[in-house]
């Protein structure tokens, strides 16, 4: 995706959020794939579905692998909630990326990666089924705890405080 093509993807969201059409209070910048049957999706368009998103600078970088193990070792409890598993990489070593779970790679990895703010190598994103983007850190996660992220969404936050 282009810069002036993220940026304006980018505002979508906001004005979409701002005309109070959805209740997202930190909503996750937009990025945009071509699925296996060559149609593109959005994320905008994966509303309702949880959205796990590997951003690395390389697909050979040691705490993007480890991560990936971590998410394997939970696909079945990942694949009942419809989780989709995207990884965003600055470089272009997608072919390197070697696991039993389905990861969609983003073809704009790089503007992805600067669009969320990478600073370091690697960092995890959990975006929720509403597209509020629940958590994001620099640190490996062990499956129970992006589990329990994926869980109480902002969505599920909200309704126990009423």
């Amino acid at each position: 995706m282009k810069p002036a093509t993220l940026l304006a993807a980018l505002a979508l969201g906001a004005a979409f959020c701002s005309a109070g059409l959805a209740d997202v209070v930190r909503p996750a910048p937009q990025f945009s794939f071509t699925t296996a049957s060559g149609q593109t999706q959005t994320l905008e368009g994966l509303k309702g579905q949880p959205v796990i998103l590997l951003l690395a600078d390389s697909a050979k970088r040691g705490d993007f692998r480890t991560q990936l193990r971590e998410l394997e070792s939970a696909m079945d409890r990942l694949a009942i909630r419809k989780t989709l598993i995207v990884a965003a990489l600055k470089k272009d070593d997608a072919a390197e990326i070697r696991s039993n779970i389905p990861v969609t790679v983003l073809p704009d990895g790089a503007q992805v990666c600067d669009a969320y703010g990478l600073k370091t190598k690697f960092a995890i994103a959990l975006i929720g089924p509403d597209g509020n983007l629940d958590y994001q850190t620099e640190r490996i996660l062990n499956i129970n705890r992006v589990l329990e992220v994926m869980q109480n969404t902002y969505e599920v936050q909200k309704a126990s405080r009423r």
